[in-house]
């Protein structure tokens, strides 16, 4: 019986002493960055230490890079136009339909079949909206057959093209 419980005792002190110098030797690489005049601070002081030691450096010219949206990203119906809120939620469906990876292996492929079989929106009746929405109404019927073309990017090319406007 003591044998069977020594082995255990024997494990955990194993397992205490690790533990411990697992964390000696984490506390030790973490105060090993510190330059040697900020030692001991912690805390503002610390910080002004280090701000006070660091020179200031000029970054290299960075060029700003266009930021993509992803066709793939859901489109938030509820602020999509009247005329487009059937297509837009037909097109979200299918986007969430072929994310089931069990069911399609190939996400591009699926969705660009799906997209195929999307019905066209029409031509929004701009008499109807109100003030706020008739630009944005007029705007969009000028290039909802030319976004069309890719209706994967439908939103997308709408949004660049009124944006410009």
């Amino acid at each position: 019986m003591r044998r069977a419980l020594a082995a255990p005792a024997a494990r955990l002190a194993q397992i205490f002493l690790v533990a411990i110098a697992f964390a000696a030797a984490q506390a030790c690489a973490q105060t090993s960055m510190l330059p040697p005049q900020c030692s001991g601070k912690t805390g503002d002081a610390l910080d002004q230490c280090v701000r006070e030691i660091t020179p200031p450096t000029r970054s290299p010219h960075v060029e700003k890079v266009e930021q993509k949206t992803d066709p793939l990203q859901l489109v938030n119906c509820l602020l999509a136009l009247h005329a487009d809120e059937d297509f837009c939620i037909a097109r979200n469906d299918a986007i969430l339909e072929c994310r089931n990876p069990k069911k399609y292996k190939d996400l591009d492929a699926c969705v660009a079949a799906a997209m195929k079989r999307l019905q066209s929106p029409r031509v929004a009746d701009c008499a109807r909206a109100d003030k706020t929405q008739k630009n944005a109404c007029l705007q969009r019927n000028k290039f909802y057959k030319e976004c069309f073309a890719d209706p994967l990017r439908y939103f997308i090319c709408l949004g660049d093209k009124t944006a410009r406007k």
